[in-house]
């Protein structure tokens, strides 16, 4: 990889959840993310892909790379985040790393959401090949409503605005996603 960048939308991010962070769940999320992140790293190396940088954006890491021409092979780059996800989670949980088992398997279950630029919508747009774009587009606009949707019930019974606020940096960044 020949650079990281850092957008200042990423810093205000960090900045915002650093402040909102009572718990001190955040580095604890970063370290999840990072090990997802690498999942992506590692497939994407084993498929013959290159990566040229990795930008942290408000709306998440985004790495920008050459990829196989296969879309199996795209679809399982995508995957591979959730799977390292799960495979921490799986190793974290054992050894008591509660907390991180459960950031990991957020994540991981998030990124499976059919909403671009998860990883789990890629994965469909990769597999699709060009395909049933509107389907797609409904699914993910769906998705997005359904979690926004999820956020405010959860926002008004008292559980914080976390998923609210996922939903809307969901909807933000991904102009296919409004229904």
């Amino acid at each position: 990889m020949s650079r990281i960048q850092v957008r200042d939308g990423f810093l205000v991010l960090m900045a915002a959840l650093w402040c909102a962070d009572e718990s001190g769940v955040l580095p604890i999320f970063l370290l999840a993310a990072a090990v997802h992140e690498c999942g992506h790293l590692f497939v994407i190396r084993l498929s013959g892909g290159t990566v040229h940088a990795l930008c942290l954006t408000a709306c998440g890491a985004v790495l920008r790379c050459s990829l196989p021409p296969s879309p199996f092979s795209r679809a399982a780059i995508c995957l591979a985040g959730p799977a390292a996800s799960f495979a921490l989670t799986a190793l974290a949980n054992p050894l008591g790393a509660y907390r991180l088992a459960g950031a990991s398997a957020l994540l991981g279950l998030f990124n499976l959401l059919p909403v671009p630029p998860l990883d789990g919508g890629m994965a469909l747009r990769h597999l699709a090949d060009g395909r049933f774009t509107r389907l797609l587009n409904e699914i993910a606009g769906v998705s997005v409503l359904v979690l926004l949707a999820g956020g405010v019930l959860l926002w008004k019974s008292g559980f914080g605005g976390w998923l609210l606020l996922a939903g809307l940096m969901v909807a933000a960044c991904n102009p296919h996603a409004r229904a």
